[in-house]
């Protein structure tokens, strides 16, 4: 049997893109999520408010597709946000099994200056990476996101 060569050899844990993906995403929990406190919401739950604010009125099934989350978190996460008044949910109008999201004029303010928030983290993440990277960043990462999805997404 031959020894392995560098190409086989994984590098450690903490260089590993993968590892490092988790890493980023434990520090944006860590840092928005008390900026998002005041609105009872986490960072999950902005993202899902941006994504109604950004696309309009959606499916559950279209904001699994778009968030890459399980089918029954976001279901949980749709209920507590209309609980708390930031989006409604209503039966689909061409088929009632079907539940559509949308936010409230509450869930549009929010989803408004939660995206302020985002702005002030994607500015601290343009200056890490710089300018000149940031779209080779994004592209490579839009690539990976294509290759782990489910097949038909």
């Amino acid at each position: 049997m031959e020894p392995p060569n560098d190409a086989d050899l994984l590098p450690p844990l903490i260089d590993r893109v993968s590892f490092l993906v988790h890493r980023i995403n434990a520090h944006l929990l860590r840092v928005t999520n008390p900026l998002l406190r005041k609105w009872r919401i986490d960072l999950i739950e902005s993202r899902l408010l941006a994504v109604l604010f950004e696309r309009g009125p959606l499916s559950a099934g279209e904001i699994v597709a778009i968030m890459a989350l399980p089918q029954s978190t976001v279901s949980h996460q749709t209920k507590r946000l209309e609980k708390i008044g930031y989006v409604s949910r209503a039966s689909g109008k061409q088929d009632s099994r079907m539940v559509i999201t949308a936010l409230t004029e509450l869930g549009r303010e929010i989803a408004s200056e939660g995206s302020e928030i985002s702005r002030t983290v994607t500015d601290q993440i343009r200056e890490a990476i710089g300018d000149g990277e940031l779209e080779l960043v994004r592209a490579a990462l839009k690539r990976v996101d294509a290759m782990l999805a489910p097949q038909g997404r």
